[in-house]
Formats: C-alpha cells, structure tokens, sequence
C-alpha cells in the first residue's frame, strides 16, 4: 500500500470511477494525505458503500469528509449535476482526478457501432464534459498559490502506443482524450486551471482482466521492468503530477519502459 507522502490537507479531491480501480486506489491515497475525498457512485450502491468505507479507513483518524454523488460521465446533464451537487455539500474544488472509462476487449470485426460509440462516449465525451464541468466550479476559486484548481485526465499509453486490434476502440478513445488535453490546458490556463493527465501502461485492475492471454503475454514482454504496475504506483504517480508546480498541458506515460 501507497505510504502517505504529499499533504492534501484542507483541500478536496474529485474523483470520478473512484469507487474501483486506480481511482480508488487514489481516494484513498488522498485520504491517507488528510485531504477531502469526493467520488463518483457506482450504479451498484453495496460497492459505492465499501469504497466510502476503505476511503475513510484510509484516513486513520484524520479529520476528513467524504461523499459520493451518481455521475455518468457520458452525459452532460448527470456531470452538470454532479458537479453541482458537490459545491451544494460545501465543498471546494482544487482537484479532479478523471479516472472513469470502460475497455471491453472485442475482435476487430466484431466491435460493433454500439460498442464504438458507448467505449468513445464514455472515454472521450465524458472526459470532454468532466474537464468542462470542473473548470466551471473552478473558475471561482480564490488561487491557491498560482492556480485555481488542477484536472488530471487518467488516460492511456494505448493512445499513443497503439496497443492491439480488439481495443482498437478503446485506443482511439484515448488518443482523443490525449489530444484533449493540450486544447483544454490552453484554454484554461487563462483561468489558472492547470489540465494534465497520467497515462498508464500496464496495471493490474479489473478493467485489464479481460485482456486476451495470448495479448497479455505478447505485451507483458514489451515492458522493460518485466512486470505490470500495481494502482498504487499509479495512485502515487497521479498526486505527484497534480502537486507538481509549473506543469501544464502534459500527457506524462507511466510504462515501466515499453517498446
């Protein structure tokens, strides 16, 4: 588990997907950091329970708030309200972490336009809608030393180390969320938003478990630390770039080394 090594105290993060995954690996990073932790519910309410308790457990003691709104990245509405209802709670906004996405692995020619358009919606428009919505609650901020808020968009080396034909979806919907980074990050640095994103490699989650073997070997080779990370590395990599000073519009690969 990820050692406390930042100070989050007195701010709050927002974490979208932080119910599971990296982005609750996250939550509870920045709890055990004495920052205040938001997330985004699952549609499963049992699961968005647990993970509000492993994040308070985190905490050891630390007098932090935690909430859970719905959110469904893919449309404007829910992330418009989302947003909405965690300023209603009283909270500032300083951080965003956007970790939500799905990465179904389906054959080349058996990806359907269903299937395209759900992966692309909700990897690319949601992280359109995410980043718009949280500059929006942002933009008020008083500066905290020389920014008003920072949006860090967890993204893929997938979208740029194409990775293979069955998440040729998936791949693509990341190069757009790679690329949306430098748009966004210029635009907002008028406002003093700084937007970047991690793009990982290889990690073991729940959403890499239904990589092909076969792929997973073939790619395992490629990394040059001969393993996969575990979210945690990933959890320590994401607060590292977001209390990083003078970084903006970077999208910074965490691999291990590929080729």
């Amino acid at each position: 588990m990820a050692q406390a090594s930042f100070d989050f105290s007195g701010t709050t993060t927002v974490i979208t997907g932080g119910a599971s995954g990296i982005g609750l690996t996250c939550a509870e990073l920045v709890a055990r950091c004495g920052g205040n932790v938001i997330v985004s519910s699952s549609r499963r309410p049992d699961k968005t329970e647990k993970a509000l308790q492993r994040i308070k457990a985190a905490a050891a003691g630390k007098a932090i708030r935690t909430d859970a709104f719905a959110c469904e990245v893919g449309t404007e509405d829910s992330v418009a309200s989302f947003f909405k209802q965690v300023g209603q709670a009283g909270h500032r906004i300083d951080y965003v972490i956007h970790s939500a996405g799905v990465s179904p692995n389906t054959d080349f020619f058996e990806q359907t336009q269903q299937e395209w358009d759900t992966v692309h919606n909700t990897n690319t428009t949601g992280a359109f809608l995410v980043t718009k919505h949280a500059a929006l609650a942002m933009k008020g901020n008083s500066l905290r030393g020389d920014f008003r808020g920072k949006i860090l968009l967890v993204t893929s080396t997938n979208g740029i180390n194409s990775q293979d034909p069955v998440s040729a979806h998936y791949d693509s919907s990341k190069a757009a969320a790679n690329m949306l980074v430098r748009t966004a990050a210029e635009h907002l640095s008028e406002l003093q938003i700084c937007v970047n994103a991690l793009a990982p490699g290889w990690i073991n989650t729940d959403l890499n478990a239904t990589l092909p073997p076969d792929v997973r070997e073939k790619e395992s080779a490629k990394i040059w630390m001969r393993r996969w990370a575990e979210p945690d590395e990933m959890a320590r990599c994401a607060l590292h770039l977001l209390t990083m000073p003078y970084l903006m519009g970077q999208v910074v690969l965490a691999d291990g080394g590929y080729r």
